[in-house]
């Protein structure tokens, strides 16, 4: 069994301590290190990068929330915090769960669960991929809602930057997922999808209506910037997509 590699980020010594009894406790964790404040942790993980971090919001200095968003590529977090009215703030930044100090081992044990299935069916499915196991010329997976999620191209009608994130919104739902809206751009296939804005990857053949600067999908009114419009009615009007 290849353990997870996590770090406790905490200004408590107590909240740490309890964190490292718990993590001695779970034979799939292996404790990497612990950090009194998130500019110690920035350097510490920076030289000995971890998967998974258990992680204090409120601290002197850096909050929990500025230190993910200070990271190149941040591990995956799970919350620790006395206060309950940020477990909202918690979930919208993709954590896989939040724990509401004082902690029982129960629901350690529980978000551990989580951790495991999150990460673990992410390293699974990349080594598939890599092997040629999965066929990906139809659809492509994002980690989401702690594991992964099968999106198909043919059901996709945008995407939308959220600053670190991105929304993909399909017919039956919406993703929210931490990436670059570049960097999903260059997953889609060439011809079928464009983008109009900065913030904004349409479908081509989703497209309900074009009226000025807005293009129309289903319910869904989108902004196309003043410096693709010209080249995305161009498009367009040639015929030079490709359809279903």
């Amino acid at each position: 069994m290849k353990q997870i590699t996590c770090a406790v980020i905490d200004d408590e010594p107590i909240a740490r301590q309890i964190l490292e009894d718990f993590i001695g406790q779970d034979e799939r964790l292996l404790l990497k290190g612990t950090y009194k404040n998130a500019k110690e942790a920035l350097a510490g993980m920076t030289a000995s990068p971890v998967e998974l971090v258990f992680l204090d919001i409120n601290m002197p200095g850096l909050t929990g929330f500025q230190f993910l968003k200070a990271m190149t590529n941040p591990p995956a977090v799970i919350f620790t915090t006395a206060y309950r009215e940020h477990a909202l703030d918690g979930f919208e930044a993709n954590a896989i769960d939040y724990l509401l100090k004082p902690i029982a081992i129960e629901r350690f044990l529980l978000s551990v669960n989580k951790a495991w299935k999150y990460i673990r069916s992410a390293d699974q499915e990349a080594t598939e991929i890599a092997a040629g196991a999965v066929e990906s010329s139809d659809f492509f997976f994002v980690k989401a809602d702690g594991g992964l999620v099968k999106i198909f191209f043919t059901e996709i009608f945008f995407i939308e930057a959220l600053k670190e994130y991105v929304k993909i919104v399909t017919k039956d739902k919406s993703v929210i997922t931490y990436h670059t809206i570049s960097g999903l751009e260059e997953k889609l296939p060439a011809g079928k999808f464009y983008r109009i804005h900065r913030s904004y990857i349409v479908s081509i053949n989703a497209i309900t209506s074009i009226d000025g600067f807005m293009v129309k999908i289903d319910k869904y009114e989108l902004p196309v910037s003043r410096t693709e419009r010209d080249a995305f009615i161009a498009l367009i009007a040639s015929g030079k997509i490709i359809s279903k």
